[in-house]
Order: structure tokens, then sequence, then C-alpha cells
């Protein structure tokens, strides 16, 4: 059972000197008070795929990767497109004032990868990107949801034991005119395996 608790912490400072307001892969989401942690419907925290700078702002990825990252015990998402409870992106117009919320198992020990830059490729795969770092499955994409963008793209791992089924890739979608608006409801969570 994961929990996630919410403080202020250094707790993102390891190894790499990552502050709660730069962008990363991974680790805790530090979210400001207004942005409710996401959970899927049965009361477990959603993993923070990562968290990146748009404008002044901040966009939080979600997703429930909890079987993707070797708990063959959980639920979770499946090929093709996802239903809106394993994923999540928030929005935040600020990168002020905000609170680390630690996900941690029982045992009081971090739940998640540990946090990197988004620039590091060790934790994130190969293919990983966001907007217009984004570049597999173009054509899938544009075949089955035309008019999209990928805002994320997330390639598996071995380093963290990421795995999506035989090399697979999972991309969070939206509308470029709902990105200019900032409309993050109304993105599409999409996994594509061979």
């Amino acid at each position: 059972m994961m929990n996630t608790t919410k403080e202020t912490t250094d707790a993102m400072t390891l190894m790499h000197e990552i502050h709660p307001e730069d962008s990363h892969w991974w680790g805790f989401a530090a979210l400001p008070d207004e942005l409710d942690y996401p959970f899927n419907g049965e009361d477990n925290p959603l993993t923070l795929i990562c968290q990146f700078h748009h404008g002044e702002g901040m966009i939080y990825v979600f997703a429930d990767l909890d079987y993707f990252l070797g708990d063959y015990d959980a639920d979770g998402g499946h090929i093709g497109e996802w239903d809106e409870r394993f994923f999540k992106v928030l929005y935040s117009p600020t990168r002020e004032n905000l609170h680390i919320h630690e996900i941690v198992d029982s045992d009081g020990e971090s739940a998640v990868p540990a946090a990197e830059p988004l620039n590091a490729p060790s934790q994130r795969g190969e293919e990983s990107g966001v907007l217009q770092h984004a570049s597999c499955w173009t054509e899938e994409i544009e075949q089955e949801f035309p008019g999209y963008q990928v805002l994320l793209e997330l390639d598996e791992n071995d380093t963290i034991g990421l795995r999506f089924y035989d090399c697979g890739t999972l991309f969070i979608l939206i509308k470029p005119k709902d990105l200019e608006a900032k409309r993050f409801n109304q993105t599409k969570c999409v996994l594509y395996s061979y």
C-alpha cells in the first residue's frame, strides 16, 4: 500500500541537485496548494512521470505505472487508449510556493524511481521526451489520433525496471489548441507495443 505525504523538504536535492521548481523525470511532484495529488479510482497515488516548465508555469504528468514498474499484482493501463482513471495531466500557472508530495511504501521508503533532470537519459529511456523532443510512433499517432500532438513520450527502460510489455512506448497526446489554452484535462494517454 502506497501513500502520499505532503511536506516541503530537500528530499529531491539528492545526487542531481534537483529542486522543487526544476523540470525532472520521476521523483516526487512539487505542487502548489491549489492542486491536489492525483489518485486512481482505488485510492492509490499515481506515479509522477515528469514535471516540466511551460511558460511561467509547470506541467505535471502522472500515470498508474505500478504494474509496469514490476508490481504485477497491481491494476493499471493496457495496450491502446487508457481510461482517465489511469493518468492525469495537471498545470500550475506558477512555479512558486511548491510543496513536495512524497510517495512512500508501507516501510516509509520511496515508492517511485529517483528524480533525474529532464535532459538526463539514464532513467527515462532513449526515445522519451516532452513536446518537440518526442519522436516515435508518429505515423501511428497521426493515423489513430488526427489533430493531436505528443505532449509526452515515455520509452521503457531497463535501468529502472520500466517495461511496457514488448518494446512499448507510452504517449500523452493533446490538440495544439488545447495546449495553447492550457486545457490539460483534454489529453489522451495511449500505450503502443510491438
